[in-house]
């Protein structure tokens, strides 16, 4: 399989963090709990935009209300 086509390396559920140890033959999803090789297809995809980004994080630490200037 060629992994240029693959969906994992755009996926909101890849765990990029290089401690994980995968490298480019292999992806942790974070969706699945494991160690995964890049697929062309999957049940669970989805695109990792900024704002799906930012709502994961969200739900994951919760948000800061940003502290007013006085």
């Amino acid at each position: 399989m060629k992994t240029d086509k693959a969906m994992c390396f755009s996926c909101l559920y890849r765990d990029a963090r290089p401690e994980t140890g995968t490298g480019f033959e292999l992806i942790y999803c974070t969706k699945k709990e494991m160690v995964v090789r890049p697929k062309a297809a999957c049940t669970i995809y989805n695109v990792a935009t900024e704002r799906s980004k930012e709502e994961m994080r969200n739900s994951i630490y919760g948000t800061f209300d940003e502290e007013e200037e006085g």
